[in-house]
């Protein structure tokens, strides 16, 4: 068993390019400590949010600090062979303590509804889809 700290952990900044805004990921638990799941702590500021994008997996967001909020699609109508219409009308605020349960392949986005915000992020290893 090894003990950690969050305070501890150094920001990544190598994921901001799938968030829109100022944004803090720390890799809390990674394939280095086991292979199971993955953890990020990820801070919002000032109403930043992640670009659309779906996972392989379930993903489980656990409000930590703040108010934030989650908008999952609804629809996806094929328009051709090579563009859809994605419809986001499933939308829900998240305050400290609230957490949701993202269905695998299920185009989404989160973060801060209006200023900072915070939440872990727990899933399965998997590929991540981005569309912005």
């Amino acid at each position: 068993m090894q003990k950690f700290n969050v305070n501890s952990i150094s920001p990544d900044s190598s994921m901001s390019k799938y968030f829109e805004g100022r944004v803090e990921i720390k890799k809390m638990i990674t394939d280095t400590l086991t292979k199971d799941f993955e953890t990020f702590l990820v801070t919002f500021h000032d109403g930043a949010r992640t670009k659309l994008h779906y996972h392989e997996v379930d993903q489980v967001l656990i409000a930590t600090e703040g108010s934030g909020i989650v908008v999952i699609e609804t629809d996806v109508t094929r328009d051709s062979d090579t563009t859809a219409t994605i419809r986001m009308n499933d939308s829900h605020d998240m305050a400290e303590g609230d957490f949701v349960c993202i269905p695998a392949l299920k185009w989404h986005w989160h973060g801060a509804k209006g200023s900072k915000f915070s939440h872990l992020q727990i899933k399965k290893p998997g590929k991540t889809i981005w569309v912005e």
